[in-house]
């Protein structure tokens, strides 16, 4: 069974009070907000995710637990800060331990990804105080404190690695929440260290912030995955998957099939974005499984990630060719409602209602934000009451951040 079912504990700590567990031979497996893997050979070590910049002390002090073998290698399966930055730890390690320098193993895009998040540092900082609200203020920080230590070995389909002695260690791309993704075979344990194309829960496709995802490929990595039958699957974020690891690769695969199906399907029948965003939702048999539910991202998140990449940014309707500003358009709508107070009115009828009527409530306090005037302030207000409703019922971990933290935004604004 999954050592560890999915739960929101599973994405909302950076670190955890438990040690490094063997899972197979010289294999170890280390829980954190992203999950880290030592594979142990005879003459050496490879890290896998060594994780985030605060977490690189913790890794380095359990691999020394556990050997004092040379670290011949750190592997990354993807350039996220979550799992790429605990690198200078183990540079250190072996500075002060008089080893040489560890290889940086990585596919080819991670170093155009480094390049990428150095030149946007100051956005991704912004988004990540937002997305990662739960850790407190300050969760942009994995951006602005990161040291980027990119792949010394990169490669584009492919690659082995022969250093540890008798373990060979396979590396192999696949696109999924990233272009630059990898998941790591270790041939003799029959285990998969399948990062970020392994979350413990949906997919995580088309979050608010970052760049496109691939969720066919991300299927077909899966199958690939399945194919060479595992005993052991090593998530991203959230357990170990031992006797149901297949079920677990094979029903995830399929429900990233059936979205990609079904939003082509529809565009080819010429639905536009707002009605496959409404209508499409994941059959029964797949919405309940618990491979799938949705703790970090969520359907609509994959949706809206298939719909950026098949089609432009138009919506079908030509009155958004060339918009008005929201200003505008909100005054023009005070003025037909009888101003804020109507407004105010309703939103109050609305917030005592489900979650769909909470968020139809959102919209109509949008109006009187954004016209601004003397009642402004009181719409922000309001506004951060509602985001902290909606947050309440709301399962994904960064849909849940996204409200908490704006909620906090809009409550500054209502005072100042």
């Amino acid at each position: 069974m999954n050592e560890q079912r999915p739960g929101p504990e599973a994405l909302g700590a950076s670190a955890r009070p438990r040690g490094a567990k063997e899972i197979a031979p010289g294999v170890y497996f280390l829980a954190g907000f992203g999950n880290t893997t030592f594979l142990i050979g005879s003459e050496g070590v490879a890290v896998v995710d060594p994780g985030l910049f605060i977490n690189g002390p913790r890794v380095v002090e359990e691999l020394r637990a556990i050997t004092d073998l040379e670290v011949r290698y750190v592997i990354y399966t993807h350039g996220h800060y979550d799992h790429a930055f605990g690198t200078p730890a183990i540079l250190e390690d072996a500075r002060v331990r008089g080893h040489q320098p560890p290889e940086i193993v990585g596919h080819a895009n991670v170093a155009k990804r480094f390049e990428r998040y150095a030149k946007t540092a100051g956005h991704l900082a912004q988004t990540f105080d937002l997305q990662f609200a739960s850790w407190g203020e300050g969760g942009g920080d994995v951006v602005r404190k990161a040291q980027y230590c990119p792949p010394t070995i990169s490669y584009e389909d492919h690659l082995e690695l022969n250093g540890l002695g008798d373990r060979v260690i396979e590396c192999r791309h696949g696109l999924g929440e990233t272009d630059d993704h990898t998941w790591v075979w270790v041939p003799d344990a029959r285990v998969i260290v399948g990062g970020d194309f392994i979350v413990s829960s949906m997919p995580n496709a088309g979050t608010p912030f970052r760049v496109q995802r691939y969720v066919l490929e991300w299927a077909e990595a899966l199958e690939d995955m399945a194919a060479v039958h595992p005993v052991a699957v090593v998530s991203g974020h959230g357990g170990v998957f031992t006797e149901d690891a297949e079920e677990m690769l094979s029903v995830t695969a399929a429900s990233l099939r059936w979205l990609d199906a079904e939003v082509v399907r529809r565009l080819n029948e010429g639905q536009w974005q707002e009605q496959i965003l409404d209508e499409v939702e994941l059959p029964a048999e797949l919405a309940e499984s618990t491979y799938l539910q949705p703790l970090y991202g969520c359907t609509s998140f994959a949706v809206r990630d298939l719909l950026r990449r098949y089609v432009g940014w138009y919506d079908g309707n030509p009155s958004m060719l060339f918009p008005s500003t929201r200003a505008d358009i909100a005054a023009e709508v005070l003025a037909m409602t009888g101003g804020s107070e109507s407004i105010f009115a309703r939103v109050d009828e609305l917030s005592a209602g489900t979650g769909a009527d909470q968020q139809l409530a959102l919209h109509l306090i949008d109006f009187v934000i954004f016209a601004g005037g003397e009642h402004a302030a009181e719409g922000h207000a309001r506004k951060a009451d509602l985001l902290d409703a909606r947050a309440a019922s709301e399962q994904s971990f960064v849909a849940h951040n996204v409200l908490k933290s704006t909620a906090v935004i809009e409550r500054k604004m209502a005072t100042d």
